[in-house]
């Protein structure tokens, strides 16, 4: 409370023009600091169609609030301060002024940033959005904890300490934090090797379903419930992944059971008929196609149909099986050829 009192009392025996001035510094600085952030903006070739898009950013904000802090600088400057005050006002100012730097420099490496969008168009990225999202999100941690060890320095606090203390600590964290560890390598393997991407449907083990978001830890995939499965990205590289999403075609495999009795040359008019039939089907891959008897068992004459269609989209696959399979049966019907079921023989034994 003394020292506020010295101050205010210092002030009132300080030379008014002074503070006048200093006071006109900052308001000239916050009235040009929107030409200033524009200007800068331009230098940068930060373009927007909307105007209150451009003034509600982040970047124009931060650039809005570096220049204020000048002003202010050179206004404490003008006051000519006791040495004290200067001294922790000049900090604050400095503070801040790191902070909005910091704040300018992540948003020009955003995502979405011209940048970003360059090394995106590399032959090393090619367009893959989750790693350009992966990059900017790492940058701006280094960056922020850069900023952070800045504004610690500036308050004169030693950094030496701070990281012997990180040093011996380090052995327990790395303990503690082994499985994220292995998640986060994972998730790096993923994004460079790049099994799947964003809206591909994917099989990992048990759980199915379309790609929604890949982060450093987990994965996250919408399944045919509409329900959405978070799965570490360690257990998915141990894992068989299956990209549904990157065949160019589908297979179709059916078994028909005839009964014993059917004649050589019913199966034989059966197997062209059910060809024909298949091969009208503009879908079907015709040199895939395959018709014919499989096994003669103790009950039945199989006959094995497998070949490939060009339908990827997994809703119009089920729709020709549907049909497929309707065509097989219209022709067993006109053909009067009848499936046969498994059957099982029991034994008992009767007492004499």
């Amino acid at each position: 409370m003394e020292q506020i009192n010295g101050f205010i009392e210092n002030i009132k025996e300080r030379n008014l023009i002074d503070v006048l001035i200093a006071i006109v510094i900052i308001i000239v600085f916050y009235m040009v600091s929107s030409l200033f952030s524009k200007l800068v903006m331009k230098l940068l070739k930060i373009k927007g169609n909307d105007k209150e898009k451009i003034k509600n950013s982040d970047i124009y904000k931060a650039l809005k609030g570096i220049f204020l802090c000048i002003g202010i600088y050179i206004a404490l400057l003008i006051l000519n301060l006791p040495e004290n005050w200067f001294i922790l006002c000049s900090k604050i100012v400095r503070i801040f002024i790191i902070i909005n730097t910091a704040r300018v420099i992540a948003e020009l490496i955003s995502p979405e940033s011209k940048i970003m969008r360059k090394v995106g168009e590399s032959e090393k990225f090619s367009e893959n959005k989750v790693a350009i999202s992966v990059i900017s999100k790492v940058i701006k941690v280094i960056l922020y904890i850069i900023a952070g060890f800045m504004i610690i320095a500036d308050l004169g606090y030693d950094l030496s300490g701070l990281i012997t203390g990180l040093g011996l600590s380090s052995v327990v964290i790395a303990l503690a934090a082994q499985e994220l560890a292995e998640n986060l390598l994972s998730g790096l393997a993923i994004i460079t090797d790049k099994p799947f991407e964003i809206g591909d449907y994917i099989q990992v083990g048990s759980n199915a379903g379309t790609v929604e978001e890949i982060k450093f830890r987990s994965t996250k995939i919408r399944t045919a419930e509409n329900a959405v499965i978070t799965i570490q990205n360690s257990k998915i590289v141990s894992e068989s992944v299956v990209n549904v999403s990157k065949i160019d075609k589908r297979r179709i495999d059916l078994s028909l059971r005839l009964p014993l009795d059917t004649t050589a040359s019913q199966i034989s008019e059966l197997i062209e008929s059910i060809k024909l039939v298949l091969y009208s089907n503009t879908e079907v891959i015709s040199n895939s196609l395959q018709v014919n008897v499989g096994d003669i068992t103790e009950d039945a004459i199989k006959i094995s149909i497998y070949f490939f269609v060009n339908i990827i989209e997994f809703t119009e696959f089920l729709k020709f099986k549907t049909k497929a399979n309707l065509s097989i049966m219209k022709l067993l019907e006109d053909k009067k050829v009848k499936l046969t079921y498994p059957s099982t023989n029991v034994y008992m034994k009767t007492e004499e």
